[in-house]
């Protein structure tokens, strides 16, 4: 007895301290999911560190660390997931965190050094190297200058969560806090939670994907709600997304099954005010089971079609970003032939379901697997830019007013969205320099973060570009000897962070002195 009352004690404690630590982890930028938020915005807010000054004088290359043994080419997408400030046995820790097919590391984002590795005993799935997807749940915020009106009470506090009754999705209580964990799905179909700060199981794994999950595009979070994607083709597995309430004592899972429709968007669901947004590729529709081919489809968080745009020709890989401008509700997502659209969440296609706000022209012709997705940023003038990564050179009647010469292999492209006489567009303005497959662009403090991730033949670089014009303001050179596959990037803290193909996790940024 004595030993669990010195655990639940200490416990409550740490849950309070995490509470605390997580209010000032905000003001550092965590990177809680792919792109950073449930929209794919890839943006990230709370960057102040990266400027002009510092990538000249101090941002560079900071360590790297092997992660595991399990090197090669990985199916999948993956991204570093960041979040700061958090407190463990050693003190206040910054956390980075990585999956591979059957481990989770965490590292300590300053020092490069292993924090904690969490190994999950089950069969990788069979279809290749597939990453493990996984997410956080947002950190609450606290805001400790506010003050209670006269006469209110104050807030009960939630006693601490018994370890034998704790259940993945609810928090563990004590001192009016609770500590969060991350969210892991493994090929057997179970929905993992550990605690970030420890790696420990915060509760019993549950069902969420019927039979194995083959190879999963990610995972969304919103509303105590999770999302992913399957894809046909491994060990059974079906073409749906499927979304599991964590908030329910019983945890019931809806799907959207799509049969021989594939769901191509290789970073999972892009979701908005309770929406789920799926990308489907080629096939026949069969309007009565909700299956539309080549559109961006809208789900309730049931699997219920909503609404749907059809783009009349084979979308590629590109995830679509969700965001607000001027009050209006909007989607940028992959057109027919190459192109992007700007779409009203309202309304996704019109009455005809393929008419789009605003239309590009085609900007690449290039048949690729590479997996990409877009950033929008609104600047200090209330401008609002859409970023893409894209392979082979930019083709087929896109006009850029300027470019950073040839880009052969690939590049980041830019549009601003203008609206004149209630009518939108997306105007092209400018071409990257060359980019060997293009990791998804961030975009933080005002400029563009993106890696050219190489191939057999030729290494990684990681480039800061400025988001006016494109121009290159940084670059690690010959910094990292060997290439990045299906990778992404996050920011937080003046700090970049990616995974080579052979596990090894990178950090670019502006160091502190210990």
């Amino acid at each position: 007895m004595k030993r669990s009352s010195k655990v639940s004690i200490g416990l409550t404690v740490a849950g309070a301290l995490f509470s605390v630590a997580v209010s000032n982890a905000q003001n550092a930028g965590n990177w809680t999911t792919y792109r950073n938020d449930a929209g794919r915005a890839g943006v990230q807010k709370n960057e102040n560190a990266i400027t002009k000054e510092s990538l000249a004088k101090d941002f560079k290359f900071l360590w790297k660390l092997k992660l595991g043994k399990d090197a090669g080419d990985f199916r999948s997408y993956s991204e570093p997931l960041l979040i700061f400030r958090l407190i463990n046995a050693q003190g206040f820790k910054d956390f980075v965190t990585w999956t591979d097919s059957q481990n989770l590391y965490a590292v300590d984002s300053e020092l490069g050094k292993m924090l904690w590795e969490k190994h999950y005993d089950v069969a990788p799935t069979p279809c290749g190297k597939s990453n493990l997807p996984m997410t956080m749940e947002p950190p609450l915020v606290i805001n400790f200058g506010a003050r209670r009106a006269p006469g209110t009470p104050p807030p009960v506090p939630q006693p601490l969560v018994p370890a034998a009754q704790r259940r993945i999705g609810i928090a563990a209580g004590g001192g009016g806090f609770g500590f969060k964990g991350v969210y892991v799905l493994t090929p057997d179909g179970m929905l993992h939670e550990q605690v970030i700060t420890t790696g420990a199981d915060y509760g019993p794994p549950v069902k969420f994907v019927p039979g194995a999950a083959g190879i999963s595009n990610g995972l969304g979070f919103g509303s105590k709600i999770l999302y992913t994607v399957t894809s046909a083709g491994c060990a059974g597995t079906e073409n749906a997304l499927y979304s599991i309430n964590v908030s329910a004592p019983d945890y019931p899972v809806s799907s959207y099954k799509t049969k021989a429709v594939p769901q191509v968007a290789a970073l999972g669901p892009t979701l908005g005010d309770g929406v789920a947004y799926v990308v489907t590729g080629k096939g026949s529709d069969d309007a009565s089971a909700g299956i539309y081919a080549n559109s961006i489809v809208a789900l309730s968080p049931d699997g219920k079609v909503k609404d749907w745009y059809t783009a009349g020709s084979d979308l590629k890989s590109v995830t679509p970003v969700a965001f607000t401008y001027k009050d209006k509700k909007l989607l940028v997502a992959p057109g027919k032939d190459g192109s992007f659209v700007l779409l009203d969440s309202a309304s996704l296609g019109g009455s005809d379901h393929k008419t789009a706000l605003a239309q590009t022209a085609p900007v690449s012709k290039a048949k690729s697997d590479l997996p990409t997705a877009l950033a929008v940023w609104q600047d200090s003038t209330g401008t609002a830019w859409v970023f893409a990564s894209i392979a082979g050179a930019v083709e087929g009647g896109a006009k850029f007013g300027t470019t950073n010469g040839a880009s052969s292999h690939g590049s980041i492209v830019a549009f601003k969205i203008d609206e004149e006489g209630g009518k939108m567009s997306l105007t092209p303005q400018w071409v990257s320099r060359d980019f060997v497959s293009p990791t998804p662009p961030v975009i933080a403090n005002g400029f563009v973060v993106a890696l050219s991730q190489g191939n057999a033949s030729t290494h990684a670089k990681l480039f800061v570009l400025d988001t006016a014009t494109g121009k290159e303001l940084y670059t690690s050179g010959e910094s990292i000897p060997t290439y990045a596959h299906m990778a992404g990037i996050s920011v937080g803290d003046g700090h970049v962070f990616f995974v080579t193909h052979d596990n090894t996790l990178y950090s670019f940024g502006i160091g502190i002195e210990h």
